[in-house]
């Protein structure tokens, strides 16, 4: 049985899908705070199963005779969150589950100028120090983040560190090589890093994307305070604010830059380069 956490995401259920692809659902169990919200995936044959990573004894629950059990990292603040993935480790230490898999994120160290990247660190290292059979998963940036809605609007990219180099993928290629990680064996003690197979920074995007659409896109420059200011104004929390500030200034220093073949060697097919999915986006 494979379980997978945080089922009712965008990437959860890309997972879902891409699962599907490989075994018959009735194998896997998917876990969500409310199993409601995936009510379309039960329909579908899959198992679902409540997972609160603030209430422990639902995840042990969950967890029990699983073979294998995709933790996918939560949403919320760095200390929070920490503590809440180490209650999901510590459960499937408890279930006696065959091995665990989180999704991590590229440069996973408390020296990335990204808030979040303490977090997976400390997971990273709770996970080897549980005894459990693991991979780690060390997800770059969701091409589906790119700002693509307000650059059509505008004409303009307007963001911190535009000449910094992200190779992003999309949620789509993470999700088969995931399931490929979740249905085949070889990973155990393995750490991939998944990327896409080129490297852009918002400069190149923005040329990409006034080609495609036939209108001026121009990347701009901005100021730490000036995009603090915007990105607040949508109404997102304090600590997302500072992490998406801290992300560029992340992609400004190289960190996420590198292209690795990961991916497209456990999905078994080619990887699109973010160049190609803009031009459709």
């Amino acid at each position: 049985m494979i379980v997978v956490t945080g089922s009712g995401g965008q990437l959860g259920r890309a997972i879902a899908a891409a699962l599907a692809e490989r075994v018959a659902p009735s194998s896997v169990t998917l876990a969500s705070r409310d199993p409601g919200k995936i009510a379309d995936l039960a329909a579908r044959g899959f198992n679902t199963a409540a997972a609160d990573f603030d209430r422990p004894e639902t995840l042990e629950q969950a967890f029990k005779g699983a073979d294998t059990v995709l933790v996918i990292s939560g949403d919320t603040a760095n200390e929070e969150r920490i503590r809440q993935h180490r209650a999901a480790i510590d459960a499937a230490r408890t279930a006696r589950v065959g091995r665990i898999v989180y999704t991590s994120v590229i440069n996973a160290s408390p020296e990335s100028l990204f808030p979040f990247a303490a977090i997976h660190a400390d997971s990273e290292a709770y996970i080897k120090a549980s005894g459990l059979p693991y991979t780690i998963l060390r997800n770059n940036m969701y091409a589906e983040n790119l700002p693509l809605t307000g650059a059509r609007a505008t004409g303009k990219l307007a963001m911190p560190g535009i000449a910094g180099k992200t190779a992003h993928i999309t949620r789509a290629d993470l999700a088969a090589a995931t399931a490929a990680v979740l249905t085949t064996d070889g990973h155990a003690g393995r750490t991939y890093d998944l990327t896409g197979p080129e490297a852009l920074s918002p400069i190149d995007v923005a040329q990409i994307l006034g080609k495609a659409w036939g209108i001026p896109v121009e990347a701009v420059e901005t100021s730490s305070e000036a995009y603090v200011s915007t990105l607040a104004s949508y109404g997102l929390p304090p600590f997302l604010v500072e992490a998406l500030l801290g992300a560029r200034r992340a992609a400004e220093a190289g960190e996420y830059a590198g292209v690795s073949d990961h991916a497209a060697r456990l999905a078994g097919r080619a990887i699109e380069p973010v160049s190609a999915w803009l031009t459709r986006a």
